[in-house]
């Protein structure tokens, strides 16, 4: 037994001032009459007192009773009597309804239901069996814990939410929202009621591999209907391909949820043409892979289909934008260009042009080598020097070297990435007059003979000639010197379309942490992690991120759903279902509204036994004084 609203003693205390009060007034005469006696009834014997009568007793006890019996029901109403003891405290509910991806799967011979529709329903049923008396915090469950209201006791708001509530773009995280479901009851200060969970509980391979679920004390499951069998797209990335100029390698993935073997056919579209169509036999519960080759220097959107449709069909569609394969324009002005044509002519990025010197013009729109000459006017843009001459070179060179020893390149700089040979044979080589350490790239024993600044590479010696043509350092510096004139251009890119939520992309392991950058297409730099070789992101919402790290670049086109791997399997001491009616979270009945009723009955009883007849005797006292004075006029 207890009181929800008042105290034991401020209900005493109250009960006692409203009985002293009814007491006080039932002491005293309720009605006075009037009557016409004689006048001897005044004379008083001479030598006896007169009489002396004091009336103090209750007239009529039971109306008394009544009046008292009702005000107490009515405080009672008011206290929020309930028995039961600890099971009728006012306890805080959490409900988790779920909106992961595969919320919005269709239910099979059910026109326009989805799996959301039937968890909104059994949220819905479970909210009425909830006591008015308890909170109710509704949380929408996917791969974070969003809470939709606050601590309610109004029932509209708790459904306003939940018909609000609509599947999102990622999979379920348990763990975490039940996490999080217990820490609010914690912090609520209130008995703890139940943590309900709606929905199907499908989960991802890593949490069912690593479940670590709270303890909760009323843990409630309302199972979902949902479909049995489906496949769908888990990925699509497109790379350039390594053999064939010109050409994409897509590479697409497709998986069977389902219970049987499945037959499907995976199509692709560029530019809304055709461009391919495979077939797949999905074993259940597995992935297969099929490749496509996609000739194209354009950028387009490629669409892959999967058919035939199924009850989820999010993914059985996803699209995929490939950059356009840009080059890099590069005049080489030579009168020995056979030397450097191979160096140049091997990567199909580069569109390289050979000119003499009678061709020179300062025109520049991507990079311009000048072999051991000097022009009139320099062109502008980006500018490499080989062996520039005496004649105004772009630095200043202190002395001409011939078979110069110890040479050595400067680590930790864009332009020497990879370049680690010592002592490389020159025959010759200009050394420049240089005290800025920041432009050295390359020094030997007399001096600085390969400096940078700005958009201008000079080089003292002309690494295509002699024994330095035959070293791996040429190639690797030719690579160095075209990605720092078009960084953009000679970018290991990687295109792939994939499931929101979390992302790993792999990155080599000598990378720099300072170099990594992770952006979506307004310029939003999202938060990363660099773990076992891979950016880690999270992405809650389909967007589309850049993953810039060295000379790699990896663009995730982040429209596909997040779906689950396995389900997920309640504790044995859990509640399921929708409440039944003599389920323990119904408790005992309310009684404050009988109590209401209850009192007020006995006031309305009160008042009618005696209250009337109150004032029937009030009518009889108005009519004799008017008959007292037809009496006296008559005599």
């Amino acid at each position: 037994m207890e009181f929800l609203s008042l105290t034991l003693g401020q209900v005493l205390v109250t009960f006692g001032a409203v009985t002293a009060f009814s007491v006080a007034l039932y002491l005293l005469d309720r009605t006075r009459r009037r009557q016409v006696v004689a006048t001897l009834r005044f004379w008083v014997s001479p030598g006896q007192p007169a009489p002396v009568s004091r009336n103090r007793k209750i007239q009529q006890k039971t109306s008394l009773l009544l009046q008292l019996l009702g005000m107490l029901l009515l405080l009672l109403a008011i206290a929020e009597f309930q028995f039961g003891g600890s099971l009728n405290k006012r306890r805080d509910h959490v409900l988790i309804l779920d909106t992961s991806a595969w919320m919005g799967a269709s239910i099979p011979g059910r026109s326009n239901v989805t799996v959301m529709d039937l968890a909104r329903a059994n949220a819905i049923g479970w909210l009425r069996a909830v006591p008015p008396s308890d909170r109710v915090l509704v949380i929408r469950g996917d791969s974070l814990a969003t809470p939709a209201t606050a601590w309610e006791l109004d029932r509209k708001k708790s459904v306003r939410a939940i018909l609000e509530s609509s599947p999102g773009a990622t999979a379920l995280n348990l763990t975490q929202n039940l996490e999080f479901a217990r820490a609010m009851q914690r912090r609520s200060g209130a008995t703890a009621g139940e943590i309900v969970y709606s929905g199907p509980g499908r989960i991802s391979a890593r949490e069912a591999n690593n479940l670590n679920l709270p303890a909760i004390p009323a843990l409630r499951v309302i199972a979902t209907e949902e479909p049995t069998e489906h496949s769908g797209i888990r990925s699509v990335g497109a790379r350039r391909s390594e053999t064939s100029p010109g050409t994409w390698d897509i590479l697409v993935r497709a998986h069977n949820y389902g219970k049987t073997g499945k037959s499907v056919n995976v199509s692709i579209n560029f530019g809304k043409a055709p461009q391919g169509l495979h077939q797949l036999d999905l074993p259940p519960g597995k992935d297969q892979e099929t490749t496509f080759q996609l000739r194209t220097k354009a950028a387009g959107i490629v669409e892959v289909r999967l058919y035939p449709q199924d009850a989820f069909a999010l993914d059985n569609y996803a699209a995929l934008e490939i950059p356009e394969q840009r080059t890099l324009h590069v005049i080489v002005y030579s009168d020995n260009p056979e030397s450097i044509r191979p160096a140049l002519a091997s990567d199909p990025r580069v569109n390289a042009e050979f000119r003499t010197r009678a061709q020179y013009t300062s025109a520049n729109d991507g990079l311009v080598i000048l072999d051991r000459f000097r022009p009139e006017t320099s062109p502008q843009g980006h500018v490499v020097w080989l062996d520039p001459p005496n004649d105004k070179p772009p630095f200043p060179i202190r002395e001409r070297s011939e078979h110069p020893d110890g040479l050595r390149w400067i680590p930790d700089l864009p332009l020497t990435q990879g370049l680690r040979a010592r002592n490389t044979q020159i025959e010759a080589a200009s050394v420049f007059d240089s005290t800025t350490a920041s432009d050295r790239i390359a020094e030997t024993e007399k001096g600085p003979v390969m400096v940078a600044r700005g958009n201008i590479i000079a080089i003292g010696f002309n690494p295509f000639s002699g024994q330095m043509r035959y070293e791996l350092s040429t190639p690797i510096l030719v690579g160095n010197i075209l990605r720092w004139a078009a960084p953009e251009v000679f970018r290991d890119v990687d295109v792939a379309t994939q499931s929101t939520g979390s992302v790993a992309s792999p990155v080599p392991a000598t990378v720099d942490r300072n170099t990594v950058q992770v952006l979506t297409d307004n310029g939003t730099v999202l938060p990363f992690n660099i773990h076992d070789r891979s950016v880690q992101f999270f992405a809650g919402e389909p967007a589309r991120v850049r993953v810039i790290a060295a000379n790699m670049e990896r663009v995730f086109s982040l429209t596909l759903p997040e779906m689950w791997d396995s389900k997920w399997t309640p504790p044995t001491g859990a509640r399921k279902g929708i409440p039944a009616l003599t389920d323990s979270i119904r408790r005992s009945t309310i009684l404050w509204p009988w109590l209401t009723l209850a009192g007020l009955g006995l006031l309305l009883a009160e008042w009618i036994l005696y209250g009337s007849q109150s004032t029937s005797r009030l009518r009889v006292v108005k009519a004799i004084p008017h008959q007292a004075n037809q009496q006296q006029e008559a005599a």
